[in-house]
């Protein structure tokens, strides 16, 4: 373990002095990260979320459309009050789709530039670009690649995939725009999780979107023609999917995210000096009391030290480095109250 570790500090001491490597494999890491994250949502919105009416009759017979959370909802709203209320279908359901996600992005970069960082905004629209550019240029053809059996499973395949690429744009400090930036704004604000701004942001497009499946129902062909079902029936199954999209999109963005997640170590050593190691590698504080062994009789230091969840592998690797045998016991924490740091997103 101890040699592991020296090896990756030599690599990261190598790399700090140079630079310019060091800030080009930065970039090129968040560039692969923003790909993969608007590549995995432009799939969940194709496939899953908003694919063509034609497809998901062939594919799985009486389905309905539901609405995505954030900015992309919000954009999916405007397309259906053109596309279907209104009737204006000069563009092509996705490129106008596309269009309006990054017009309406606009504002909320506005917001990251200002309150969040530079870098941060940079590659949220990088993001959002990407995933603009994926959602219209994927084929067709893709959406019967994936067969489901239900609403439901459409429903919880769909939120899996965005979360997830919302939580690997957050790995790197960026976002994937649009309601995860201001979500993120006031998550780093509390120092809490983001998913649950994500649910309470989204109320209001849901809610749009369930008034306008009343006035025109965006379901297949044989629900339409189904005496039975009303466009009341569409919407109220609508909005439940869409509730449904959102929870499970917060639980994998919470469940990969821990920037915001605490964790208290505990280490009971015989090493004085590894609470003044540990603070002299991690920005935060320790407390040390003293303590006696039950079954050595010897005395002992113990460390209170809370950090980041992020963080726990390297500090404890780091223990383990300096004494081998001391004892580590590490506790989730549900929030923190008073000063604690967090890096600053750039």
């Amino acid at each position: 373990m101890g040699k592991r570790v020296r090896i990756i500090r030599d690599i990261k001491k190598a790399i700090a002095k140079k630079p310019r490597l060091k800030i080009f494999l930065e970039w090129f890491y968040l560039l692969v990260l923003v790909t993969i994250s608007a590549f995995s949502y432009a799939l969940a919105f194709r496939l899953f979320i908003n694919p063509s009416l034609e497809t998901l009759t062939n594919v799985s017979g009486r389905q309905v459309l539901f609405v995505g959370g954030g900015v992309s909802g919000l954009s999916q709203n405007f397309v259906k009050l053109f596309y279907d209320v209104f009737g204006l279908q000069t563009l092509d359901r996705n490129i106008l789709q596309s269009i309006l996600y990054f017009i309406l992005n606009i504002p909320v970069f506005v917001l990251g530039w200002l309150k969040i960082g530079k870098r941060f905004t940079v590659f949220s629209i990088i993001n959002v670009m990407l995933a603009s550019l994926f959602i219209s240029i994927i084929p067709h053809s893709w959406e019967t690649a994936v067969l489901y059996d239900s609403q439901l499973t459409r429903t919880l395949y769909a939120g899996i995939l965005a979360g997830f690429s919302a939580a690997v744009a957050f790995k790197g400090n960026v976002s994937s725009g649009g309601m995860d930036i201001i979500a993120y704004y006031f998550a780093n604000r509390k120092s809490e999780g983001v998913g649950k701004y994500n649910v309470s942001f989204n109320v209001i497009v849901v809610t749009f979107y369930f008034i306008l499946n009343l006035i025109h129902p965006s379901t297949t062909q044989d629900v339409i023609t189904d005496p039975t079902i009303t466009s009341v029936n569409v919407a109220i199954t609508s909005f439940i999917s869409s509730i449904t999209y959102l929870v499970m999109t917060s639980f994998v963005i919470d469940l990969i995210n821990v920037r915001n997640k605490k964790a208290q170590v505990q280490i009971i050593t015989n090493h004085e000096e590894l609470a003044q190691i540990l603070i002299s590698n991690f920005p935060h504080g320790a407390t040390t009391v003293k303590g006696v062994g039950v079954y050595s009789n010897n005395e002992k230091t113990i460390i209170y030290m809370t950090v980041s969840s992020n963080e726990v592998a390297d500090v404890v690797r780091l223990i383990q480095e300096v004494d081998e045998k001391a004892f580590v016991n590490v506790s989730d924490l549900r929030q923190v109250f008073g000063k604690f740091y967090i890096t600053p997103i750039k």
